[in-house]
């Protein structure tokens, strides 16, 4: 039976990917003073541009439940069964969007929390599509991205509280009081969570951080595949596009900007790194 591949718009992968292997994207939505619009119809750069210089914070919301049950139903319609793959749930009620609508269509769909986002997502949505090509059922792509997830690792470097602030995220006066002291902080996504991994004063934190993430590797010749997404100008990517490069030159390496969704929840200055570590 065909198993057809969805994913939403968070997800970090190439117009290529996304044509060669048929993945159907489900949009989210953001925008400014409430105007909201399909974060896929939106400029990237213009987005961070216009980020930049908003006294408020760009407002966002997962997809209409009807959205999902529409394209469940064209999907299952000629009796391929569906896998539903998306952000984490603690970073976006998407994956609880897609249940519920999973629960409403006659097909057989089947919903996955990737606890992950961006190119980390990518690693696992790019996985399900490959093998679904190939013929494999179910229950055997399910156990291969449940490996898939645990070989990822997917930090964020953070240059600025100011997004976190503006969203009621962290009080006012940690962000003015980590602002006055340029102290960075460096987030691990663990179990779908972001947990603090060290903070440091000033931009070289986060490259000390990086260095001691990749140092920490048990191997790494073992990175198959990364990625770095940034929120931005492009500049913010180079010094740890630059460092990869350097250390795990045989990966295949992704730089893009990110996503309007999550780089409203980042801020200017923002990049993850995200790797795919095989045993």
């Amino acid at each position: 039976m065909t198993i057809k591949i969805v994913a939403d718009s968070s997800v970090q992968l190439t117009a290529a990917e996304i044509e060669q292997y048929d993945i159907q994207i489900v949009p989210l939505l953001v925008g400014f003073n409430g105007n909201l619009v399909a974060d896929t119809t939106v400029s990237r750069a213009e987005f961070d541009q216009q980020m930049a210089v908003s006294a408020t914070l760009p407002t966002t919301s997962q997809p209409p439940i009807g959205d999902f049950v529409t394209l469940y139903d064209d999907l299952t319609a000629d009796g391929s069964q569906v896998l539903s793959l998306h952000l984490t749930e603690t970073l976006s009620g998407t994956v609880n969007a897609a249940r519920q609508a999973a629960e409403m269509v006659t097909g057989q769909v089947t919903v996955v929390d990737t606890q992950s986002a961006d190119r980390g997502m990518a690693f696992q949505v790019l996985t399900a599509a490959r093998m679904a090509r190939a013929g494999a059922d179910m229950d055997a792509i399910l156990a291969k991205i449940a490996i898939i997830r645990q070989q990822t690792h997917v930090y964020l470097f953070v240059d600025t509280l100011d997004n976190l602030v503006k969203g009621g995220r962290v009080p006012k006066i940690a962000g003015l009081v980590t602002n006055l002291i340029k102290l960075k902080f460096v987030f691990e996504l663990v179990d779908g969570k972001l947990k603090l991994y060290t903070r440091g004063r000033g931009k070289k934190a986060l490259i000390k951080a990086q260095e001691q993430i990749l140092a920490e590797l048990k191997d790494a010749t073992r990175v198959e595949a990364a990625g770095i997404s940034y929120v931005g100008e492009t500049s913010v990517a180079e010094a740890p596009q630059a460092l990869v490069e350097k250390v795990a030159p045989q990966a295949e390496l992704l730089v893009e900007r990110t996503c309007p969704i999550i780089a409203t929840h980042t801020g200017i200055g923002a990049y993850a790194l995200m790797l795919h570590e095989i045993d």
